[in-house]
């Protein structure tokens, strides 16, 4: 963890908010391009691997070391940035086989065999605006201290974890069997 250094520097301000944000989300990542639910979900449904991702604010960002730090900034960059992780969230990801016939091996009865609920690493067409997020006196005109920050930073946290708590669901239908990617790609050797 990250202390908030007297004075504060922009890149300090930037490595305290990813011990919030960023450690939140990049917690308990269940699906990603590494880890499918299941075979047949497409791989493109994820943007990364269950070991999260990675900021890309910068303490150039904020501002410049011995220069003043405007809260304008510093809100602006890391909502900005906390967007950036919603597509960190809830995916139902549900496997469903239509078919009846020709259904040999684990899958042989039609209907969901699989409807679970994991933290995934969505594809980011998932990213959800973050809303209004309570500044915790990191306004223009105020001193800043490390404590508004924090709480700022926290505030962040809760308007992210609001987001990451709703569900994606995700279904995938196939006619029947497990091998259902192979059998498809063998009709036109047939």
């Amino acid at each position: 963890m990250v202390t908030l250094t007297n004075p504060v520097t922009p890149q300090n301000i930037v490595d305290r908010f990813a011990d919030f944000v960023l450690a939140a989300a990049n917690a308990g990542i269940v699906w990603g391009t590494n880890n499918l639910p299941f075979a047949e979900m497409p791989g493109a449904t994820y943007a990364g691997t269950t070991s999260g991702t990675s900021i890309t604010a910068t303490g150039a960002t904020i501002g410049t070391t011995g220069n003043t730090i405007t809260a304008a900034t510093i809100r602006s960059v890391l909502e900005t940035e906390t967007a950036l992780y919603t597509n960190i969230r809830q995916q139902r990801a549900i496997l469903n086989v239509t078919g009846s016939g020709g259904n040999t091996g684990s899958r042989p009865t039609p209907g969901v065999i699989f409807d679970q609920t994991q933290v995934a690493m969505l594809n980011t067409s998932n990213r959800a605006a973050i809303g209004a997020v309570a500044n915790a006196n990191v306004t223009t005109g105020q001193t800043i201290d490390d404590t508004n920050l924090e709480t700022y930073f926290t505030n962040l946290t809760a308007a992210y974890n609001a987001i990451r708590n709703t569900t994606v669901s995700t279904q995938i239908d196939v006619c029947h069997a497990s091998c259902h990617s192979s059998c498809h790609g063998s009709r036109s050797r047939r």
